[in-house]
């Protein structure tokens, strides 16, 4: 709990700070730098557990050939400083006293890249327009038309091979056995399936998001096609071995994301879900918001092209030696993981 919030629930608002932390104190509670965790399930940490004992030799050597990536959303208004939280020592790690916080406000989207010794591009997302919704609209229904013809091709190539033959025969054969004896037998009917009547080429079909964040055609035409995949193709002319990695969200996960980034060979590590500790960008994004904070004090940004003038400033002013910085904490943050059986109750 934070400090604020004991005075205000403890109605405590007439006592100074001073005397609050020595009562606390005095109790065995103590202030510990917030934390938000994901609350990880038993398969979750396996993942993470398995991902970690993977690399737990690995030196700088390996961790220079991953390119990582990641979004941050920053609420406009907020104040970003370092939070407090005031609790027992045997509450430090506690379900109820990490969790991840769900942002209230309206809030930017950015997206940036880093590996070692180098910084990637950045990018700010606009709120679409309505003229960029009509025209995804247009590019997904002619996406659409033509999966539907390659989906029938596929399926009327099929269905005039002999595989689709062999299957018709064997499965109506078993058809009619089966109706013979539930016949002799009296017994009841069996539903027998009979796929060759369907399809075996099924193509996911092309469409947008809930409108809610950043959804795949978004993500695919302003920062995939225009920005990560030319920095990956780079990358990879010096070093065969780069490596992307990028977190499980929708929007880098679904089909349509993962068909076009299989078109341009890029390889891509198999990410444990729920796993930002294992980002050095995520302590970019720390250092950024405390930057910010820093330098505007108690004045809020209360506007999105302020914010996003802000955001790329502060891109700006990320060091190589930063970057390297995190990216060399790796080893330690392995060691610390596979310490805890793959859970998050550590600092990264």
């Amino acid at each position: 709990m934070r400090l604020v919030d004991i005075r205000r629930e403890s109605g405590l608002s007439h006592v100074s700070d001073t005397t609050i932390w020595k009562a606390l104190r005095e109790r065995g509670i103590k202030a510990y730098r917030e934390e938000f965790k994901f609350i990880l399930k038993s398969e979750n940490k396996l993942q993470r557990l398995t991902y970690c004992e993977e690399r737990k030799d690995w030196t700088l050597n390996e961790w220079r050939n991953y390119g990582f990536t990641d979004e941050m959303s920053i609420e406009i208004g907020s104040l970003f400083g370092l939070n407090l939280i005031w609790q027992d020592i045997t509450e430090r790690w506690h379900e109820d006293c990490v969790g991840a916080i769900k942002k209230q406000g309206i809030s930017v989207m950015c997206w940036g890249m880093i590996g070692w010794g180098w910084k990637g591009p950045f990018h700010v997302w606009e709120m679409e327009t309505k003229q960029e919704r009509e025209e995804a609209a247009t590019a997904i229904a002619i996406l659409e038309a033509k999966r539907v013809a390659e989906e029938n091709e596929l399926n009327t190539l099929w269905k005039a091979s002999d595989e689709w033959k062999q299957l018709k025969l064997t499965e109506q054969i078993a058809y009619r056995l089966q109706r013979r004896a539930e016949k002799s037998e009296n017994i009841p009917k069996k539903r027998i399936p009979q796929t060759w009547h369907g399809k075996k080429y099924k193509i996911k079909r092309y469409k947008r998001g809930d409108g809610k964040g950043v959804d795949s055609w978004r993500y695919v035409k302003a920062v995939a096609r225009p920005l990560l995949w030319p920095e990956c193709l780079l990358r990879l002319q010096n070093n065969p071995a780069f490596t992307l990695m990028e977190d499980n969200a929708p929007s880098h996960s679904s089909h349509y994301t993962t068909r076009e980034w299989e078109k341009e060979g890029i390889l891509k590590v198999d990410w444990p879900p729920n796993s930002p500790d294992f980002n050095p960008i995520e302590h970019i994004w720390t250092l950024m918001k405390s930057r910010i904070q820093r330098h505007r004090g108690a004045e809020r940004i209360t506007t999105q092209t302020e914010m996003k003038s802000v955001l790329n400033e502060e891109w700006a002013q990320i060091t190589i030696e930063e970057i390297d910085k995190e990216i060399a904490k790796l080893p330690i943050i392995m060691s610390r993981c596979i310490a805890v059986n793959g859970s998050n109750n550590f600092h990264a």
